[in-house]
């Protein structure tokens, strides 16, 4: 039996729109957030204040986050 090793150190909350719904929070790895806020030329804090995740589903296996600015948002 080969062991599955977890590779996160640390999660982050982050809001989260889901289409249909309002925002909830998920759990982000962090080496994604810090490779997303690092990509942007911005520290940690300042991604996760100006980012918010947006999960995309319904025609593949499973859910795909991508990363879009909060500002313009609106709650459905």
């Amino acid at each position: 039996m080969v062991k599955k090793l977890i590779g996160y150190r640390k999660t982050y909350k982050i809001k989260a729109s889901v289409p249909g719904r309002r925002y909830v929070s998920v759990g982000m790895p962090y080496e994604i957030v810090e490779r997303e806020s690092a990509n942007r030329n911005m520290t940690v804090p300042e991604f996760l204040a100006n980012f918010v995740a947006v999960a995309e589903y319904d025609n593949f296996d499973g859910v795909h986050y991508t990363f879009q600015e909060a500002e313009g948002l609106t709650q459905e």
